[in-house]
């Protein structure tokens, strides 16, 4: 089983996924992006990454001076991939494990190794997953998730506090 979660900027996916996450104990396998704000002013300074193993990183930052870039924000492909990657790679020989990817998003789809194992995982359908992709077709990758046969949810307001039982519920069936 494949979920696919979409929505506006805000609304709550990864707020959604920590849910999930947490229902699912240890059998989840992945991460998470959160953004983090600068504590005088609450102005958002970039984005981190964080693991179900409790690693974390910088993805994304204000001050950070990358090729790769987000609007204001400079993308931390290596320490990404440095983490990210080997996680995803454990995460294939888990065939137990459901599998957590937030997000398949512009920032981290500038990682051509991210890029592959995440077809790799989301067309092998031994794989169970919950991903969230952006609202906006952001590359030709998220275009072909958004076709594949699976559940895509949209989260809203109305339900966003709600539906993360009922996305448990799901993939435990499976």
């Amino acid at each position: 089983m494949k979920i696919f979660l979409t929505g506006k900027p805000g609304i709550g996916k990864t707020t959604v996924v920590k849910k999930i996450v947490s229902l699912l104990k240890d059998k989840a396998i992945g991460f998470w992006t959160e953004e983090f704000r600068d504590i005088e002013n609450n102005k958002r300074l970039g984005f981190k990454v964080i693991t179900t193993e409790g690693k974390t990183t910088t993805l994304t930052s204000k001050s950070l001076n990358s090729p790769f870039r987000v609007g204001s924000y400079g993308v931390n492909i290596g320490e990404f991939e440095e983490i990210v990657i080997p996680l995803l790679e454990n995460a294939i020989k888990q065939k137990d494990k459901i599998i957590i990817i937030d997000e398949i998003g512009k920032m981290e789809l500038f990682s051509e190794k991210f890029i592959d194992l995440v077809k790799k995982i989301v067309l092998d359908e031994h794989y169970r997953v919950i991903a969230t992709i952006p609202i906006k077709d952001v590359h030709p990758l998220v275009a072909s998730i958004r076709k594949l046969e699976g559940n895509l949810i949209e989260i809203t307001e109305e339900d966003r506090d709600n539906i993360s039982n009922y996305i448990y519920s799901l993939l435990v069936k499976t």
